[in-house]
């Protein structure tokens, strides 16, 4: 058993809303660690950080603190969580899943494409505006120049042998509840945006029904440069969280959950 301490906004009465905690008592067989978008743009071994496109992390300094994040937290928690046999899931883009082996036993025929877009997806309702966007947003040719085409993951996140990865909401969904999980521990990026909405993160799989949580200390939103000191988007992400789906704890709240139920030879 995880025990832990969630902490959540609420939101009523609307005229004195405020932060709560409460105990947190999750079995561990029904509970997974799930490493969120953990990419190696800009990180050591990985491809660079273009000035001319902004994908992965977007900006210098969020680049560098994820990667950061990623040695320092996340790392740690993937650690800590298999020492225990707490189940470490992987959702990752397409681009990156496709890479590993286990991919391929968790992926039925028809989750083999990308979820976005869909071949049946409707014709657009003003030709080539989405794509324009895209590219003032991103830089131009961001798909096949800026690093997205040749990323994978971190060396210090990279899954172990068999754990599962998924791409899609409906395949992760599968995975877990062949496994009878329904606790998702979430870690990684982007707190404001991936985490929240990208398949198989918390808010498609809250849609589900699962019990979504987040360690706030292990994830970072993409946060220009005029938000990163405040870490404006990391904490409107979190937040949002806390409102609407769940609650976040602590990275030290969950090492010390785990090295309990080591301590007690669970």
């Amino acid at each position: 058993m995880l025990e832990l301490t969630g902490r959540y906004y609420r939101s009523i009465p609307i005229t004195d809303p405020g932060y709560e905690t409460e105990p947190l008592r999750l079995e561990l067989p029904e509970t997974a660690l799930v490493s969120m978008h953990c990419w190696n743009i800009g990180c050591p071994g990985g491809p660079a950080a273009h000035p001319d496109f902004c994908v992965g992390m977007g900006y210098p300094d969020a680049t560098a603190e994820a990667w950061r994040i990623m040695r320092e937290a996340i790392r740690p928690a993937m650690n800590t969580a298999r020492e225990i046999g707490l189940t470490v899931c992987h959702v990752q883009d397409t681009r990156i899943a496709q890479r590993y082996p286990q991919w391929f036993d968790y992926a039925l025929d028809d989750e083999r494409a990308s979820a976005i877009p869909t071949p049946d997806a409707p014709a657009e309702a003003i030709p080539g505006h989405r794509q324009r966007i895209l590219e003032r947003s991103h830089g131009v040719r961001y798909n096949e120049e800026s690093g997205l085409a040749t990323m994978d993951f971190p060396d210090v996140v990279a899954p172990g042998p068999g754990e599962p990865i998924a791409h899609q909401t409906r395949q992760f969904d599968r995975i877990l509840r062949e496994r009878g999980i329904v606790n998702l521990i979430y870690v990684g990026f982007a707190t404001d945006m991936c985490v929240l909405n990208a398949p198989g993160g918390m808010g498609p799989m809250f849609g589900l029904g699962y019990n979504v949580i987040l360690i706030r200390d292990a994830t970072l939103g993409v946060e220009p440069p005029d938000f990163f000191e405040d870490r404006t988007a990391t904490r409107w992400g979190t937040r949002f969280v806390e409102t609407h789906w769940g609650d976040t704890i602590t990275l030290d709240d969950f090492l010390s959950a785990c090295e309990r139920v080591g301590g007690n030879g669970e």
